[in-house]
């Protein structure tokens, strides 16, 4: 990628503005959860539920003003009118519907023996295909009831899960957190365009959503656990450079709209963030954007953890003050605080900050903070 040699520059500071304005962490989405899935591109969805579902508090800290119960009904009705669809991303997010013909393009590689988790067995995949067909929406204990925990998948749900990856069923819907498997057919609206994108068109649909989203980044952090992405993503960012779509400034690609658009000054606000939040996701952009050296140590055996099992990134106007350990006692009503580690002490603009975004995480959970 060659570098951009004009009157162009993209100092930290700027760097840094652009990406949270386009984030919208700091100033609230004014319009409904399917337009910001739109903006986002992705929202990830993941099993651990120390707080709330990962795609609930993402949702959460550019719609403050919703709770949790409200923010559920909303997203699940974005679902029901299918303006949202659960799909792979870099891992299981929900996507926008008219972003289909784009998933196509996995799912094609999937059904033509892309490798994924585990070999396919096409006679089971028969076998329940043609029972949804029959019976209409199922899930994964309709067949057969796993032993051994959510790692322990029967070859049911391996036959379920290949046939969701390769576009042959759908998720309807959750119950609980377990996926309810339709026909595309019953569940995507009819304007929707359901034949692939090109590999042309989706590297630069790639591009373009991940820098709308993001303000700025390399071309590795849009392919990011994307390997059969590369490819796309390099031809197109050589394509939309040559056109001036995109600039590059060093290794940075900005769309050209946004290398010199006015920003908004950034608010002397805190959010306490999910650790799959899009803005911390990819820890190495993270650090080299922010200087914030970040790892979520659910992962990491109990007597190497440095912070916490579940630690929250604290962002404090255009950068990271912390991390604090939270868990939610239902029981008890309280959203309890485990660990608090400052990278640096705090000042009184800071800590009155962090109470006021505590004090509202906390309610937004149908909780009281403990100790406030």
């Amino acid at each position: 990628m060659k570098a951009y040699t004009k009157a162009h520059s993209l100092p930290a500071d700027r760097a840094r503005a652009l990406v949270l304005a386009r984030q919208y962490v700091h100033s609230p989405w004014s319009g409904d959860i399917a337009g910001l899935i739109g903006h986002l591109g992705t929202l990830q969805l993941d099993a651990i539920q120390v707080i709330t579902r990962a795609h609930l508090h993402q949702l959460h800290v550019r719609l403050p003003r919703l709770r949790e119960a409200k923010l559920t009904g909303a997203l699940e009705s974005a679902e029901r009118e299918r303006q949202v669809f659960e799909y792979w991303s870099h891992a299981a997010a929900y996507l926008p519907v008219d972003n289909y013909r784009f998933a196509r393009v996995r799912m094609d590689r999937i059904r033509e023996g892309q490798k994924h988790w585990f070999a396919k067995n096409a006679r089971l995949c028969r076998f329940v295909l043609d029972r949804i067909r029959a019976e209409g929406p199922l899930k994964a204990s309709d067949f057969v009831r796993a032993k051994g925990g959510w790692w322990s998948w029967s070859e049911e749900k391996k036959a379920l899960e290949q046939l969701f990856h390769e576009g042959e069923l759908m998720v309807s819907h959750r119950e609980g957190f377990q996926k309810v498997f339709d026909l595309p057919e019953r569940l995507l609206p009819s304007n929707v365009m359901t034949s692939a994108a090109s590999e042309t068109e989706y590297g630069r649909h790639l591009v373009r959503s991940f820098l709308r989203a993001q303000g700025l980044g390399r071309e590795e952090e849009i392919s990011y656990l994307r390997k059969h992405d590369r490819e796309p993503v390099a031809k197109a960012v050589q394509a939309m450079l040559k056109t001036g779509e995109l600039i590059a400034v060093g290794r940075e690609l900005v769309l050209s709209a946004d290398i010199e658009s006015e920003l908004p000054a950034v608010p002397r606000k805190v959010r306490l963030l999910s650790p799959f939040d899009p803005l911390v996701l990819q820890r190495k952009r993270l650090k080299r954007l922010f200087g914030f050296d970040y790892q979520l140590e659910c992962y990491v055996p109990g007597p190497r953890r440095k912070f916490g099992y579940f630690c929250l990134p604290i962002l404090y106007r255009e950068g990271f003050a912390g991390v604090v350990d939270l868990k939610a006692d239902r029981e008890a009503g309280l959203l309890r605080t485990k660990a608090l580690h400052w990278r640096e002490p705090p000042g009184s603009a800071l800590l009155a900050g962090y109470n006021k975004a505590l004090g509202d995480f906390a309610r937004y959970h149908g909780l009281a903070a403990e100790g406030l």
